[in-house]
């Protein structure tokens, strides 16, 4: 029989993180710990044998540094044997508050068993060999040689063997000899209780089955096994881990209600909170947040509650949204994002008037609103457009205790005018500079115009465009709406301006296809209509680029106007 632990096997698998295991089976401390551990007990035998009192004589074998051979040769073998009894103990053993190396010092007293006592191989040293194995020391090496030893001496197994050896496998994986210990565990009547299913669904963990470790530990609870509570925070830690967050939750929910008091709880409850909002789960996350923070269990982190408040935010929950705001700002300055992941909430909870109010706030916080900050109120108008009526009523509510934003104004106007038209809009936008103290902004006006139902609505609003919007000041946005623009105000006649947007559309253009000039045969036909040579500034543009030169060259001769044109050029 082997009585020093083998090495493992050259290409014994080492990357993964160990499991950990029940808390029979210890841990070791690192390295430095360990080396702490065992001068302050030297420290403390010193000191108990200056003051008379030595270590009692049954505890010598269980010091947290090794007995000495001189300690083992003058220990009976009851006394080893009653020491390794302690160690295998579920309750744990530690001296005075401090760990031993469970692993190693099984290693030496069956070894000194064995080779200095010439004590027979029996199935109770095998058993704490296997209890060894269990530690992140062992090896699947280890406990089948084990096996392999106790068949050539003909010791047949006892269920503690196969438990061991079981627990074993959770943290060193090996399907193949998990399987045959089940097996033995059969043939020889053995029960396979509670702890062994543990070991097994860990064991599976431990190899990537996650399914079907996930069914076999589902499969226990509902047949009613009490479940070991650190085996469902092992579960749950790996699932949150691996984004398995359904799962994961079905899982928490048992663990609170078995045991919901502990430190261990909070620490797994503030881990749920992390991942599943990093991950925008909503359910996990208010759940979480309800235990952790409103039950004043303890206070995430900043970038916690950030990704807390986006997770409200895309979920529509503005109370969650609300109080992740205000523990931003009991912390640090609220920044833009904040406010609008809180609109968003609201927006998305059908409570416009309240993304609104939450805009507003923004502004009296010295926050810019720009365009860009209201897109998820312009979203929420556009998906229920019957919200657009309660948005113009709190409008012009806020707007008799306070100056509005014009953004927040054009958000509306803009929804409106891109789902029912310009027309249905148009009261809402004369009403601008008695809400806000100035005028429209330029992308109001240019949704208007897109939208526009007639000329005479069209012309009315260039002309407030060109009077109110200097040309330095037009707004960077995509050559297809400056485009969309330049056919709008070149119907209506206002050439003036549609020159200008042509510019911006020319600006933005890097290769036009046949569909995209559409504005250009607009602005053609109508410059030739009064002979503004301008239009040739337009085609000129055009022509530089070999694709759209071909293109509006087809353009021209479709039209008929190639003569025409030239004349105008002349």
């Amino acid at each position: 029989m082997t009585t020093t632990r083998a090495p493992a096997p050259p290409d014994a698998a080492v990357a993964a993180p160990r499991l950990p295991q029940r808390r029979r089976h210890g841990t070791s401390a690192a390295s430095a710990a360990a080396g702490l551990q065992t001068q302050e007990a030297m420290r403390d035998a010193q000191e108990a044998r200056r003051s008379g009192n030595e270590v009692p004589r049954d505890e010598r074998l269980l010091t947290p540094s090794p007995p000495s051979e001189e300690t083992l040769r003058a220990a009976s073998v009851e006394e080893i044997v009653a020491a390794l009894v302690t160690v295998r103990d579920a309750r744990g053993w530690s001296f005075h508050g401090q760990e031993i190396d469970r692993h190693e010092r099984i290693i030496q007293l069956v070894g000194h068993l064995l080779s200095a006592r010439h004590q027979a191989p029996t199935p109770f040293l095998y058993e704490c060999l296997m209890d060894a194995m269990a530690d992140p020391q062992g090896s699947v090496w280890g406990i089948r040689k084990l096996l392999d030893d106790m068949a050539s001496h003909n010791v047949k197994p006892t269920a503690a063997v196969c438990q061991s050896a079981l627990a074993a496998l959770a943290n060193h994986p090996d399907y193949a000899l998990r399987q045959e210990t089940l097996d033995t565990m059969q043939e020889f009547w053995f029960p396979v209780d509670t702890s062994a299913r543990q070991s097994v669904a860990l064991g599976l963990l431990r190899d990537e089955q996650y399914e079907l470790a996930f069914a076999r530990l589902t499969d226990m609870m509902e047949q009613g096994a009490r479940i070991d509570v650190w085996v469902l925070d092992i579960f749950v830690m790996v699932f949150g881990k691996l984004g398995f967050l359904d799962e994961m939750m079905s899982l928490l929910y048992r663990r609170k209600k078995m045991q919901s008091e502990d430190m261990a709880m909070a620490s797994i409850l503030y881990y749920a909170l992390d991942v599943c909002s990093s991950a925008f789960h909503y359910t996990g996350t208010l759940f979480a947040w309800n235990v952790v923070v409103r039950g004043s269990l303890l206070q995430p982190a900043d970038g916690i509650v950030e990704n807390v408040l986006a997770t409200a935010a895309r979920h529509g929950d503005a109370s969650l949204a609300t109080e992740a705001l205000d523990t931003i700002s009991q912390r640090t300055r609220v920044l833009a994002h904040h406010y609008e992941a809180v609109a968003e909430a609201f927006a998305a909870s059908g409570d416009v008037a309240g993304a609104l109010r939450i805009l507003c706030i923004m502004k009296k916080n010295g926050i810019r609103i720009a365009r860009g900050n209201t897109r998820a109120v312009y979203e929420a108008l556009r998906r229920q457009p019957k919200l657009t009526r309660d948005a113009e009523t709190a409008l012009r509510a806020m707007a008799r205790d306070e100056q509005l934003p014009v953004a927040v104004v054009g958000v509306v106007v803009e929804a409106v005018a891109d789902a029912q038209g310009s027309e249905a809009a148009m009261d809402l936008y004369r009403h601008v500079p008695a809400l806000c103290g100035e005028a429209a902004n330029a992308a109001m006006m240019q949704t208007l115009i897109i939208n526009s139902p007639d000329e005479e609505t069209t012309r009315s609003l260039a002309r407030d465009y060109t009077a109110h919007v200097a040309e330095d000041d037009d707004p960077a946005r995509d050559a297809h709406v400056y485009g969309a623009l330049v056919a709008k105000v070149a119907e209506a006649g206002e050439l003036g301006l549609a020159f200008r947007f042509a510019d911006k559309a020319l600006a933005g253009i890097g290769g036009l296809e046949t569909r995209q000039l559409a504005w250009v045969k607009v602005l053609l036909t109508k410059a030739a209509e009064v002979e503004d040579g301008r239009i040739w500034g337009v085609v000129d543009a055009l022509k530089k680029d070999e694709h759209t030169a071909a293109l509006v060259e087809r353009l021209l001769r479709r039209m008929r106007i190639t003569k025409r044109a030239a004349g105008l050029k002349t």
